[in-house]
């Protein structure tokens, strides 16, 4: 009897010792970043960190010294590919199919000319925005053997689309490494949670009313549960141009060259990881309303909220999948 009392004694201890809250914050991809996980109140801010760091040494193409700012400077070739290249990579292939390619990693050039130009559809260089486009596809990006390589020398890639969610499940995957089951990892508003809260109760997540311009004062449009599962949002209504009654987004068409010309103000998709919400609600911003529909409804491994403007109102279209927050869907 008394070798069973310590027993379950134990057992309440662990189960405890587990349940100590612990929160690292701080700033990657010019962003911030939340990760709240429990354990036994280990301390993993410096590991964070360093995970962090080691992501923009690769992905980032605001650091001259990065792996793909040389892949995209051709300087590559001796140089040793890194997984985290590769499956980037290898993601946003398989995104650009299954987007009709709306999502698009080689608009990296197109990009730069458009934020140069303040976005300004009026003022447009044509024929610089064609002889861009010569660079454009991902058809130019192969697999060739064991790493990717492009066949134009001037093709450059850009995965800011997809990086903030891929950095996100790397965080995870950390997490669930050592023994941690419990969290919620949240980069720039991409988020995935595992688990419960010690009382076990649901992560739940926001979504903001789409307003234009820069408010303080930020009103939920609805609160969505997240089992399990990984959440991204995009959205237009904080950045866009209107030029003769035409809301161009700051959202690039790859197809096109241009901005999108979009009814769709905010794309939320819910995701196993959060990559793939990424870069997904990236391509809704491109598709349109209708089109984003269609990639939603047809593909079961994902659900969304699309809220999406008409010519006299905002409306809000939610998948069947998506669980609310307070009202029992």
């Amino acid at each position: 009897m008394k070798s069973a009392l310590i027993f379950a004694a134990l057992l309440l201890f662990a189960a405890c010792s587990s349940n100590v809250r612990k929160e690292a914050t701080g700033f990657t991809q010019g962003t911030t970043y939340s990760v709240i996980y429990y354990n036994n109140g280990t301390d993993f801010q410096y590991q964070i960190d360093s995970l962090l760091l080691a992501f923009d040494r690769i992905l980032s193409t605001y650091q001259e010294t990065s792996y793909i700012s040389k892949w995209n400077r051709n300087e590559h070739f001796s140089l040793q590919q890194s997984q985290l290249f590769k499956e980037v990579v290898k993601r946003s292939l398989e995104i650009n199919q299954l987007s009709d390619g709306a999502f698009d990693i080689t608009v990296s050039p197109l990009m730069k000319y458009w934020f140069e130009n303040n976005w300004q559809v009026s003022q447009l260089d044509s024929s610089k925005v064609d002889s861009l486009m010569a660079f454009v596809g991902m058809n130019y990006v192969v697999l060739d053997g064991q790493d990717y390589d492009k066949t134009n020398s001037h093709t450059q890639i850009d995965v800011n689309a997809i990086a903030q969610g891929y950095s996100v499940d790397i965080l995870a995957h950390y997490l669930e490494s050592q023994g941690i089951f419990n969290y919620l990892v949240e980069i720039g508003g991409e988020i995935r949670a595992s688990g419960t809260k010690p009382n076990e109760e649901n992560w739940s997540v926001g979504i903001d009313v789409p307003e234009q311009g820069i408010s303080e004062n930020r009103e939920l449009a609805m609160s969505i549960t997240l089992i399990n599962s990984s959440l991204a949002t995009s959205g237009n209504y904080r950045k866009f141009v209107e030029i003769d009654g035409v809301k161009y987004g700051h959202s690039l068409n790859p197809l096109t060259g241009y901005p999108a010309q979009t009814d769709v103000l905010s794309a939320t998709i819910i995701a196993e990881d959060c990559m793939t919400a990424d870069a997904l609600a990236t391509a809704c911003m491109v598709m349109g309303f209708e089109r984003a529909k269609e990639l939603i409804q047809s593909n079961k491994s994902i659900e969304g909220v699309l809220i999406y403007s008409t010519p006299s109102n905002v409306e809000t279209w939610i998948s069947e999948g998506v669980k609310q927050e307070g009202n029992g869907q």
